[in-house]
């Protein structure tokens, strides 16, 4: 389908997001794995998970070293210009301090063997929210190519995402505590029933709509760094 599309538009821009798993796990059977790999040469960037990556790359993320070499890997694996990945929790890294997020990126031109890559650090949430790697695939998009044929630096397209993502999930937040009051929204609990499971997450579901203007016009706070 990507090679049809780009016979009618050779400037087609194709985000792909590898959804693997998380957590240590995968969601899908292990025969998909080679199927993204195969399709990831295709895109334009890649928006994976740190588990995604390490899945596609075969290096374990445990420091912002071995996040450089990962991103560097998928380059020389895939030969993808430009890749976001969506975040890495500082807890599993061990040069970083913890109860932080980071979204790191890397673009390297065709041809050339030098990647410019870059680090957006912004604090965790303590709930579980479903859908936001889906959300933060979208913004990227949304967000690579704000002019015709113009894509802006990597480093400007994911620093809009996660502040748009970031004033999505506070909204979302304000309104979930409020309708649950003191309720645990870390995720599903083992004794959980299905009525609390409902309530949950009615309570998380992403407050989209209401946060038209955070999606239109984000307000950046959080700015990339490079990664040396």
């Amino acid at each position: 389908m990507v090679d049809r599309l780009r016979e009618v538009n050779p400037d087609l821009i194709y985000i792909l997001d590898p959804v693997l798993g998380d957590d240590g796990k995968l969601y899908v059977p292990e025969e998909v794995i080679p199927i993204y790999k195969s399709m990831l040469p295709k895109a334009n960037c890649a928006t994976p998970n740190h588990f995604e990556v390490e899945v596609i790359t075969g290096i374990k993320i445990t420091s912002l070293a071995a996040l450089k070499q990962a991103l560097n890997a998928f380059h020389d694996l895939y030969q993808i210009p430009h890749i976001i990945l969506s975040s890495v929790p500082t807890a599993q890294l061990a040069d970083v301090p913890p109860n932080y997020l980071i979204c790191a990126g890397s673009s390297r031109p065709k041809g050339s063997p030098i990647s410019q890559q870059f680090t957006i650090t912004f604090p965790s949430l303590p709930e579980h929210y479903e859908g936001v790697g889906d959300v933060f695939s979208s913004l990227v998009l949304a967000n690579f190519a704000r002019l015709p044929h113009v894509p802006c630096p990597l480093s400007e397209t994911a620093e809009r995402a996660i502040a748009s993502l970031q004033g999505i999930l506070n909204r979302t937040r304000d309104h979930a505590l409020q309708m649950v009051g003191d309720m645990d929204l870390s995720g599903m609990k083992v004794d959980e029933t299905a009525e609390e499971r409902i309530r949950r997450l009615i309570g998380v579901e992403l407050r989209l709509v209401q946060s038209w203007r955070e999606i239109k016009e984000p307000n950046v706070i959080h700015k990339a760094q490079p990664l040396i």
